[in-house]
């Protein structure tokens, strides 16, 4: 219905004349024109014929879809080459559109997300819903988007004065490990008072860090409303594994006390009570 079926005669009533008088042009892609063209000649009962099977394959769809508030699917089945899509361009796109090409015929909303990758490339999924329900369907798909990890070793622990920050954002605890030890733990002249993480290149010790998970636009919240010297980069973990992290702008050290013997933020804040 979508590339042959009698709807495309409303592509040829909106553009048909001018790709009629444009016909040939190096600037008009030969694949388009052909589809639309293809309209010109469709008789009239053909419309009728389509609007009856459509309306037939909506109510089976809503049927199917019932009460559940979306449906998820894979946003496309494959990842075509540019010769493939030339050596085929209609039948590459049908099959790129098996999941999505009905969405605008049965009048569905739709949200697409990606979900990491398969066999080295990237793949996304997408969340089917019913007219009007855009909003929900985007809560869902929010629902579905992987978290960041995120390590903390200071006013942002559990129990610290900043750790509110982060369960405002909904963020979740996910273990209290410690990073590798390639770094340098100094408190700073701040209000409230923190410490600065410094990855140093040799005398580094293993500082305590908890590890959170949290979403992508909530760090990128948390990242707007971070101030100076504290800044955001990779800390690396004692099992070798990789986390952004809270870091500290070397400018900021001068004069500052280095804490890294006490192992980490609240052992040294224990042992100043």
């Amino acid at each position: 219905l979508l590339y042959a079926g009698a709807f495309v005669a409303e592509r040829y009533t909106a553009v048909g004349a001018f790709i009629d008088e444009h016909a040939g042009a190096a600037d008009l892609d030969p694949t388009v024109a052909r589809i639309i063209t293809a309209a010109r000649d469709l008789p009239a009962h053909r419309l009728f014929a389509d609007r009856e099977q459509l309306a037939e394959q909506s109510r089976q769809a809503a049927a199917e879809l019932g009460d559940a508030d979306a449906l998820l699917l894979p946003t496309a089945p494959g990842h075509p080459t540019l010769a493939e899509v030339a050596a085929d361009p209609v039948g590459t796109n049908t099959r790129l559109g098996r999941f999505t090409n009905s969405t605008n015929l049965l009048d569905l909303c739709a949200v697409a997300v990606p979900a990491e990758e398969v066999a080295g490339r990237p793949f996304g999924v997408m969340l089917l819903g019913r007219a009007h329900c855009d909003d929900r369907v985007a809560e869902i798909a929010a629902l579905l988007e992987p978290p960041l990890r995120l390590a903390v070793v200071g006013a942002h622990l559990s129990g610290q004065p900043l750790n509110h920050q982060l369960r405002a954002l909904g963020a979740r605890l996910v273990t209290t490990t410690g990073t590798a030890a390639v770094y340098r733990l100094f408190a700073l002249d701040t209000a409230p008072p923190k410490p600065g993480l410094v990855r140093v290149a040799e005398g580094g010790a293993a500082i305590e860090a908890e590890v959170w998970e949290l979403p992508a636009a909530a760090l990128g919240r948390l990242i707007a409303a971070l101030p100076r010297p504290m800044a955001l980069g990779t800390v690396e973990l004692a099992d070798g594994t990789g986390a952004t992290g809270f870091l500290c702008e070397p400018q900021a050290l001068d004069g500052a006390r280095d804490i890294t013997a006490h192992g980490g933020w609240r052992a040294y804040l224990g042992a100043r009570s």
